[in-house]
């Protein structure tokens, strides 16, 4: 693959930066609380100069959508970014979004179905698409750090797709595996931010060598997951997908466990953003089947193709 991004690729991520860093990502405690919070104003500036679009454009591409949605997960603010990037500019028609999915189940809760203007079914009879209305779903209480909901009503208007639904799925083993990596690395900064900060004994936290080898080594291990989420995306080969997303999944509950580690009490409270993404993390590594699933899929495939 091409590790230099062409000029298009450049001026798109260097305009997320400044978006990322902007309006409507800032952290603060939630109202009630809670421990997700949804910014309309990130999401609208995205809309309405054209990220969501970028996949669509042949210079850009899956790879630009997942640099994106990586970036984009790292804040500790919520919006949908991986089904608006990834998944509509391959479908063929343009969805209203927000958007929601639902791989491989009729039912029970799904992320973003509160703030959904549309939901896909990716599954074994294909892909299809429904518009959703006022009433049409319920939100529910949850822990994850995402707006969950189920569809409660039952004569939805599912509307079969003409797309390749192998092709679907694997763009969306991509997405996901952006947005864990981007949960992880987010989660990362914030704890390095704190060990900074921190003092035991006169000194910061980060000036312990225990601490410094043990982020390193997440940070070591965040690394690869950055890269073969971006290959994934360029080859767009099913076996590169599985990998990646078994890869991201497999390395989560360690990570999950050093960052809570160097927070201390601090990264159990809501006090802190490390619980924004990490929730996130107890939701993404289990989707599509997680680490085994996946990494058994990849062996399958490229067995088959030895």
């Amino acid at each position: 693959m091409y590790f230099e991004p062409n000029e298009d690729m450049t001026a798109l991520l260097s305009g997320l930066e400044q978006i990322a860093l902007g309006e409507g990502t800032e952290w603060e405690p939630s109202g009630d609380w809670s421990r997700q919070v949804w910014s309309h104003t990130l999401d609208r500036t995205l809309d309405e100069n054209g990220y969501y679009d970028a996949g669509a454009e042949e210079s850009l591409g899956a790879i630009a959508a997942a640099a994106m949605i990586w970036r984009l997960s790292r804040l500790s603010v919520n919006i949908e970014a991986a089904a608006s990037a990834m998944l509509r500019p391959a479908l063929g028609e343009d969805l209203p979004r927000p958007i929601a999915v639902m791989t491989d189940r009729r039912g029970g809760a799904v992320r973003f179905l509160p703030m959904a203007k549309a939901v896909l079914r990716i599954d074994g009879d294909g892909v299809h698409a429904a518009l959703l209305s006022d009433g049409d779903v319920r939100e529910l209480p949850t822990i994850n750090a995402y707006p969950m909901g189920e569809i409660v009503n039952d004569a939805l208007e599912w509307r079969r797709l003409d797309v390749d639904a192998g092709r679907i799925r694997d763009l969306w083993r991509i997405a996901v595996t952006a947005e864990l990596a981007g949960a992880m690395r987010g989660g990362l900064d914030a704890v390095i931010a704190h060990v900074k900060d921190r003092e035991q004994f006169g000194r910061p936290l980060g000036a312990f060598q225990g601490v410094q080898h043990r982020l390193a080594m997440a940070s070591a291990r965040l690394e690869p997951a950055y890269w073969l989420t971006l290959k994934a995306a360029q080859e767009l080969d099913s076996a590169d997908a599985a990998i990646a997303l078994g890869y991201t999944s497999s390395i989560s509950t360690q990570i999950v466990y050093d960052l809570h580690q160097f927070m201390g009490a601090m990264g159990l409270t809501l006090e802190h953003p490390l619980h924004r993404w990490t929730y996130r993390l107890r939701h993404l590594r289990s989707e599509l089947g997680g680490a085994s699933t996946n990494l058994q899929l990849a062996a399958d495939r490229l067995w088959r193709n030895a």
